[in-house]
């Protein structure tokens, strides 16, 4: 199988750099893997973080009852991303390592909340946004849902550090962010 080209090579074939991209991805299968929910539990708890902050989301409802179940760290469920937050800022400010647990629906729903507390108030806001209605054979940037696609960028407008999760093999990236980005540092 060969791989992506430069603009050269495509144009040789008669493909754009894009449909070689597509072709690629269509070739390897999945372009994400569904990670076990166990599995994503686990290495969320290893985080050391002090309490998950979760709105309940179907596709992290494994790992949210796999964490559920587990004496630490604590479990808050909550109803929006906006109530998240302003928890998550509260347990900051007493000395605590919160986390937020959420959906992509959610973030855009709370973006002015993100922009003032986490963003302007630098209080650190460590998440992981399931990323609902994801077409995983799909390159991010050509779904279908709006809230797929501009996910990263809206994170991007707002400077939130983020790392895409796509396979089980991703994982130790959550704790590189998370110590590099939020867990020591005053900033998202």
């Amino acid at each position: 199988r060969r791989g992506i080209g430069t603009d050269r090579d495509c144009r040789r074939r008669g493909l754009t750099r894009l449909e070689d991209e597509r072709r690629m991805a269509d070739d390897a299968g999945p372009l994400a893997i569904s990670i076990d929910g166990g599995v994503l539990a686990e290495a969320i708890r290893a985080l050391g973080a002090t309490h998950i902050i979760c709105v309940p989301d179907t596709n992290l409802k494994t790992a949210i009852a796999t964490l559920a179940a587990m004496t630490t760290p604590r479990m808050l469920t909550v109803c929006t991303e906006d109530e998240a937050m302003g928890i998550n800022a509260g347990l900051y400010m007493a000395g605590h390592k919160p986390m937020l647990l959420i959906q992509n629906n959610g973030l855009f729903a709370a973006v002015n909340t993100l922009k003032s507390i986490a963003v302007d108030a630098q209080v650190p806001t460590f998440m992981v946004i399931g990323q609902y209605g994801r077409d995983v054979n799909k390159p991010i940037e050509e779904n279908n849902l709006r809230a797929v696609r501009l996910l990263e960028p809206t994170l991007k407008v707002w400077d939130v550090p983020f790392a895409r999760i796509e396979s089980a093999q991703d994982l130790p990236q959550l704790r590189v962010d998370r110590k590099s980005t939020r867990l020591n540092s005053s900033h998202t």
